[in-house]
């Protein structure tokens, strides 16, 4: 990109979910970047790849609405026969545990509806450091189909993020391992996000989570919007001001815009369709852990004992799945006596538990310091 060149963000209105109204939502957030040729060419192998996190209904706003994924499977399919559609969902588990999210997301009907078929990231190809999904090799362009999320760790959840999705299985818990803190997590998601640039980034924020997103913890907020982008960290930097936020307050958009200006070609991004100040949402709840980013490593480091931040399982709301157990890289919960325990030593405060539990058990404990801190 030269200095000259712009980052178009198309922004257009979608009140429901009804299938026509997104069909004509997506279409028109494509066509102001050039239409779905300018992505897509005749007869190119095409990955479709939503936010699919866990095994979430429609109704729950948890993963990319199935209705979003057909509008853009039939735009790719007018270009293409050669569609695909996939993720690797943080259930972290077996074939039979993936098959299930793509079940009750909706997004399997969906597929077999517009004879799409739906595959799987289990075998990986480093790129740079990282074992991402061999399907990144065998199709021609990628289409990232994220959902506005609030995320405990990276404030925002959309485009870029959607990207750490190609990761495959199990190594995702390894990188939350190695990079508990949320700055270096988040360069880490730049990483991968520049290693696997989609070619083509939507997102569903027809109705958006915030609070304590990205999972069942978070609230519903309708914000009636389809946006589209020609780059995924551009996307997320129009998606923070819709969140009522500068740009930089998301830790991997200031990264990004950092390395940009580092590389002499800063972020300039040209707004089309209907204007940003019209889904600005005042109020947009934040998750709690926001501040998490501006600890330094050492004082976060020492957590448990200065800040006296800890995870906490519900036992009203937990039904003992295991899923926590199973997500968690530092194997800091177990089942004891048929409860699920965190033992405080061993959490590195990654929040995947938080993140993955489908009852809204887990919930972040804050001592009187780390009140203050928020209020001061």
């Amino acid at each position: 990109m030269t200095p000259t060149d712009r980052m178009r963000v198309s922004l257009v209105r979608c009140r429901t979910y009804e299938p026509s109204e997104v069909e004509g939502a997506v279409r028109q957030a494509v066509d102001l970047l050039g239409g779905i040729s300018a992505f897509v060419r005749p007869g190119a192998r095409v990955l479709v790849k939503p936010n699919m996190l866990t095994d979430a209904a429609p109704d729950t706003g948890i993963d990319t609405h199935p209705e979003v994924v057909r509008a853009v499977l039939r735009l790719v399919k007018s270009v293409t026969p050669h569609v695909v559609c996939g993720d690797a969902p943080s259930v972290f588990g077996e074939k039979r545990d993936v098959d299930r999210v793509y079940e009750i997301s909706g997004i399997r009907r969906v597929c077999v509806e517009e004879g799409v078929e739906m595959v799987y990231f289990n075998s990986p190809r480093l790129r740079g450091p990282f074992p991402l999904t061999d399907q990144l090799d065998t199709c021609d362009c990628a289409v990232s189909v994220s959902k506005l999320k609030t995320h405990g760790l990276t404030v925002l959840t959309a485009g870029v993020k959607n990207c750490f999705g190609f990761v495959v299985g199990m190594n995702k818990l390894k990188i939350h391992r190695d990079f508990p803190h949320p700055a270096d997590l988040c360069r880490t998601l730049v990483d991968i996000y520049e290693l696997c640039r989609p070619h083509l980034s939507i997102c569903d924020a027809v109705t958006a989570m915030q609070g304590e997103g990205p999972g069942s913890s978070g609230q519903l907020r309708t914000l009636g919007l389809v946006a589209a982008s020609t780059d995924a960290l551009a996307l997320d930097v129009v998606l923070a001001q819709v969140m009522g936020l500068e740009p930089e307050d998301v830790p991997t958009n200031r990264e990004g815009l950092r390395r940009a200006a580092a590389a002499g070609r800063p972020l300039d991004v040209a707004l089309c369709g209907e204007p940003l100040d019209t889904f600005v949402a005042k109020d947009f709840l934040l998750p709690r852990t926001t501040f998490l980013h501006r600890i330094p490593r050492g004082l976060l480091s020492m957590a448990r004992v200065l800040l006296r931040m800890r995870l906490d399982i519900d036992a009203r709301h937990c039904q003992v799945c295991g899923l926590c157990a199973k997500s968690c890289p530092g194997h800091a919960i177990e089942n004891r006596n048929g409860r699920m325990a965190i033992d405080p030593r061993r959490c590195i405060l990654c929040l995947c538990c938080q993140e993955i539990c489908p009852h809204g058990a887990v919930s972040i404990k804050k001592g009187l310091f780390l009140r203050l801190l928020e209020k001061a």
